[in-house]
This record gives C-alpha cells, sequence and structure tokens, in this order.
C-alpha cells in the first residue's frame, strides 16, 4: 500500500476512535500529525507506519473478545512513537507520551493509565510476558504476529530490522539478536492468548530458531 493510502487509512481510523472517545478533531488531529511524522522517520525501516496499520487489521480480525478496543487501539498507535535503537527507553518513552498527549485531550484518568500501561508493556520483559490482562495479552500477541509469519515476510522483517541498528557492526548486532531471539525461544510459550498461540507458536519457534542459525 502507498504512504499515502496508508495515511489517510489511519487518519480515517483515529478520527472514529477520537469520536467514540469525545476528542474534537481540531484537537486530535494534531497528535495523529505528530504521530504520523514519528512513524515516518527516516531511519525506520520496520516500526513504520504500515506496522501500526498492520496490527489495527489483526486487532480487527483477532479482537471480537476485546473488552477495551480504544484502550487497545490507542496502545497500537503510540506504542513505537519513540523508537531509537541506540536507545533503551522507547517503550518508556513512548508510553510518557501517549500519557502527556492523552492527558492533554483531557481523557479520564484511569483510561490514559491503562493506555500508558499497555505501550510500557510492549517491552516484552521476560518478567510480563503472560499478562492477567486478556486485552494486554492481545495486543502483546498482535505485536508478535511477525515472528509466526511465513518464512519470506520473517525474512524481510530480519532484513528491515538489520537496516535499524545498521549503525552496529555485523558482531556486535549479530550476538545482541541472537540473545534476543533466545530469550523469546526460552519461554515457555512466546504467545499469550490461545487461539494466537494455536496460530503462530510452531511458525514463530521455526523462524527464530532459523534466524539463529543464519545469524552464526
Amino acid at each position: 500500500m502507498q504512504l499515502s493510502a496508508v495515511v489517510d487509512a489511519l487518519e480515517l481510523r483515529w478520527r472514529n476512535l477520537a469520536g467514540r472517545l469525545g476528542i474534537p478533531a481540531n484537537a486530535g488531529d494534531p497528535v495523529l500529525t505528530e504521530l504520523t511524522g514519528a512513524y515516518i522517520a527516516p531511519g525506520r525501516h520496520y516500526h513504520t507506519l504500515d506496522h501500526v496499520a498492520a496490527l489495527l487489521l489483526l486487532l480487527d480480525a483477532h479482537g471480537d473478545d476485546v473488552a477495551d478496543r480504544d484502550a487497545v487501539e490507542l496502545a497500537i498507535y503510540f506504542h513505537d512513537a519513540v523508537y531509537d535503537p541506540l536507545r533503551s527507553d522507547n517503550e518508556a518513552a513512548s508510553a510518557a507520551l501517549a500519557g502527556t498527549r492523552l492527558t492533554t485531550l483531557k481523557l479520564p484518568v484511569g483510561f490514559v493509565a491503562k493506555v500508558e500501561r499497555y505501550v510500557l508493556a510492549t517491552r516484552h520483559d521476560a518478567g510480563g510476558w503472560l499478562p492477567d490482562d486478556a486485552d494486554l495479552a492481545l495486543l502483546l500477541d498482535l505485536d508478535l504476529a511477525v515472528l509466526g509469519a511465513e518464512r519470506p515476510v520473517y525474512a524481510a522483517y530480519t532484513q528491515a530490522i538489520r537496516s535499524e541498528y545498521r549503525m552496529y557492526p555485523d558482531d556486535v548486532y549479530r550476538a545482541g539478536r541472537k540473545k534476543v531471539l533466545s530469550a523469546f525461544l526460552a519461554r515457555p510459550q512466546i504467545y499469550g492468548t490461545p487461539a494466537l498461540r494455536a496460530l503462530w507458536e510452531t511458525p514463530a519457534r521455526d523462524n527464530l530458531a532459523w534466524e539463529i542459525g543464519e545469524l552464526g
């Protein structure tokens, strides 16, 4: 899909979301403009508007039982708003941005805190890999959908990630990437929701093992 088409689709969806939350366009549109600018910044190859759009489509496909769709959608929009391979606090910074912007939009305190928590959880820390919150479990699974993709799609993803980390020499990148992949493989389960585990767990493990082998 062309970038302009992605921008248009995300704008329409954002405005529908803002309407449900009672956010006027003159207040919500500047936030979307800021997010769009972040996701199309130079140096991004995977964590782009296409990634946001893909997660929203996956939410449509697998989110029939979501209790708070608005919170999940907002978390998708914000979760990679800050993305710098040289930083270790991208998710925390993205969560803070969400909190600031959504508070400015006068959304309820508890709702804003939930969105912040969801964004922060996309760190995919080993200690929080299987949350009790079903909506959050779904969000995290959707964010990891690419791990269970068909091999050509997964291979393209690995190349995009390498491009984002192009400032690191190969030996440093390979060591760091293998550590991340091995941590996912060591989990009893990669996916927290039964339906998506049934779909993606086996191909995800196959893809991770394949990439580790490719890294040498």
